[in-house]
């Protein structure tokens, strides 16, 4: 068995600047896939026996996610003449570049509603996967352990009670992740999904309600 010698190059931060390479990581399977490969280098054989499913159904999603460079080669190795590939995150860390998001971009549009839909599909699969595991129980209410929390609420804030309350949602996402690092046997996935977010300016007409579901 030849074995290439893995390295640890990974950028801190890889920023996501176009539409297709937004899209490439856009699916609730490749982030798990990412996720999978965050911690440590994996080959796509392993990762199937984990998800328990045929390498044959991940092949394609990792060359994409290689194609557009969110995931490197690390390592390689000869298994019975075969080479086999291991691979981790290029980077530590991932952030869409904003000027892809600003309006009146060629791409805004679809970036922002790409964007929107990866993250609001992700918490669906996950809250969906916990609550056939039997990790979430419905039964139970915050903050009980295995409760889940979802809310929510449209106020009125002024500017000051504005930029107060999100460096409040800073600090505590921050301390969720400084958190990601645990190891035990008692350590226990958890998701985190925060949205704050204006919804008018002060000088904009009265809010219009919702279009009725046809």
């Amino acid at each position: 068995m030849k074995t290439q010698q893995e390295s640890d190059n990974a950028t801190d931060i890889f920023i996501i600047a176009d539409l297709e390479t937004l899209k490439a990581v856009s699916t609730p399977f490749r982030q798990n896939l990412m996720r999978l490969m965050a911690d440590r280098p994996r080959a796509v054989k392993e990762m199937a026996r984990e998800l328990n499913m045929p390498p044959s159904r991940l092949y394609y999603h990792v060359n994409q996610l290689e194609k557009y460079g969110v995931i490197r080669v690390v390592s390689t190795r000869v298994v019975s003449g075969i080479i086999e590939k291991r691979y981790q995150l290029a980077a530590r860390g991932f952030r869409v570049d904003r000027a892809l998001l600003a309006p009146g971009g060629e791409q805004a549009d679809a970036a922002i509603e790409t964007l929107l839909r990866s993250t609001f599909d992700a918490a669906e699969h996950e809250i969906r996967q916990g609550l056939e595991s039997g990790a979430i129980d419905m039964r139970k209410q915050a903050p009980e352990p295995g409760a889940i929390f979802i809310s929510h609420s449209v106020a009125a804030i002024k500017p000051e009670h504005y930029r107060a309350f999100l460096q409040r949602l800073f600090d505590l996402y921050e301390e969720f992740e400084a958190m990601e690092s645990a190891e035990g046997e008692d350590v226990q996935l958890t998701g985190l999904l925060i949205a704050f977010y204006p919804t008018s300016t002060p000088d904009a007409p009265e809010r219009k309600a919702p279009e009725p579901d046809n």
